[in-house]
């Protein structure tokens, strides 16, 4: 949890009544506001605003499409092997290069496309993208052909993953709305190594499994129109020139300027660290039960408890995250999570090593939305769309390389790399985490300038 909560009282039940638009309600704002007492957007008749809401919703389904996405290969891998006949570690890890090719092509891309495109319009391409990918990988194409299609997959996903974060950074109360949506990707995520598991037990041949994710998109797809609508904007009333050229060139500043900022590159080092380890655990683990632990077919199991433990602790870490402070609570969950690593590296034990991976995926939960929250905190409003690409698309990028290695060197000395290799990644992000500059106390916000002030005046006269 992101917020002070001695100065910022936000209970779920009054979730619902805080959804601001992004263009309408930027994340800086007046000192003499707190958050929770910002009032519910209304149409002109003094209704409250649905459509927010629907544009809120949106988000949490795309956010469960790339859950389900990320979370089905790791259980599907040893079942491809099979599958394909000649697919070994290395080249089944070509799926993690498709992955990092895209996403780095959005890390290039993105912000020059957020400039061009609106918000709405950015995340729903990604989703279209990525329901392309998976129809193809459905008609069970050669396996290069798989990989490439994680080319499009990966880039639709980073286009996803880094427009909902800027949207839902910018609402009231983002640091739980953020809790919320991630916890959302982590639902998917759970979900869908459990369903494929099940599947797979069923001999359903695994490239039809992504019919499942096709489905995902489509679903995504149709709650962001509902949200979002054919405009793609976040706000029913159409900018001014004026308004939009300041945006512009906000974007543009923040392309040439964000990297500069301790909190953006620092949170892009520990990111991608990050996203390598939850990516390797998640995507190796199954195969590692399988070989070194003789766990058989519940091994396929593990992905999903590992996830489960990353959707719960979301919620359930909040209040812990909020009493010790930011900072000191990321710095424990990874020492807590590399002592896990330890344990599953030690313990012969097939039933110990599944409960140090839930236990891992636990204390994993929460690091990630306090990461883009306080990129958001320490970074000037139009700077957002760059410093959360940045930190998002590369991030991503470190999870889909760090697995591939993973699996380049499994192939060569066998899957127990895989522990020595997180042991390493863990230890390494513990220690970038010191260099993220202190949090502020709270989303206690920056005065306002005549820019938010113009802002502000929009919303108060939206009809």
């Amino acid at each position: 949890m992101i917020r002070d909560t001695s100065r910022d009282d936000y209970p779920l039940s009054d979730f619902m009544s805080t959804l601001h638009d992004e263009a309408e309600q930027p994340l800086i704002g007046d000192l003499n506001h707190d958050i929770s007492q910002i009032e519910p957007p209304k149409t002109a008749n003094g209704k409250r605003d649905y459509r927010a809401i629907a544009r809120f919703v949106g988000c949490c389904v795309s956010a469960t499409s790339l859950g389900w996405h990320d979370g089905c290969i790791g259980a599907l891998i040893p079942y491809l092997q099979l599958y394909y006949g000649d697919v070994t570690d290395e080249k089944v890890s070509l799926v993690f290069i498709g992955s990092f090719t895209g996403y780095s092509l959005a890390s290039l891309l993105n912000v020059a496309m957020s400039s061009r495109l609106a918000l709405g319009r950015l995340i729903i391409l990604g989703a279209v993208i990525q329901a392309v990918a998976s129809m193809i990988i459905t008609l069970r194409p050669p396996f290069i052909t798989i990989a490439v299609c994680y080319v499009m997959a990966g880039f639709g996903l980073a286009l996803q993953d880094t427009q909902l974060n800027t949207y839902v950074a910018r609402l009231p109360g983002a640091a739980t709305k953020l809790g919320i949506v991630h916890a959302a990707y982590g639902v998917g995520a759970l979900l869908s190594p459990t369903i494929a598991t099940v599947l797979m037990q069923a001999k359903v041949a695994p490239p039809l499994f992504y019919l499942t994710n096709l489905a995902w998109c489509v679903a995504s797809v149709a709650a962001l129109l509902t949200g979002f609508g054919i405009s793609g904007r976040a706000s029913l009333k159409a900018p001014s020139q004026a308004t939009s050229s300041r945006e512009r060139n906000e974007e543009i500043a923040s392309l040439k300027t964000v990297v500069s900022s301790r909190a953006v590159w620092a949170a892009m080092l520990f990111n991608s660290f990050y996203c390598g380890t939850e990516s390797g655990e998640a995507g190796w683990i199954v195969t590692f039960l399988m070989r070194e632990r003789g766990g058989g077919a519940a091994s396929g199991y593990a992905s999903a408890a590992f996830y489960c433990g990353l959707t719960s602790s979301r919620v359930m870490l909040l209040p812990l995250t909020a009493y010790i402070t930011e900072k000191r609570a990321v710095a424990l969950y990874a020492i807590i999570a590399l002592a896990m690593q330890v344990l599953i590296w030690t313990s012969p034990l097939f039933i110990v090593d599944f409960i140090a991976i839930a236990t891992c995926g636990f204390v994993m939960g929460p690091i990630y939305p306090i990461t883009v929250s306080l990129v958001t905190q320490a970074t000037p409003h139009g700077y957002h769309p760059g410093a959360l690409s940045l930190v998002a698309c590369l991030g991503q990028s470190g999870g889909a390389l760090f697995p591939f290695v993973v699996g380049s060197l499994a192939d060569k000395y066998g899957i127990k790399v895989l522990q020595p290799v997180l042991v390493t990644l863990f230890a390494l992000m513990t220690l970038l985490w010191q260099l993220m500059p202190s949090p502020k106390a709270g989303l206690r916000l920056a005065p306002k300038t005549a820019a938010n002030e113009e802002d502000v005046d929009s919303n108060d006269h939206e009809s």
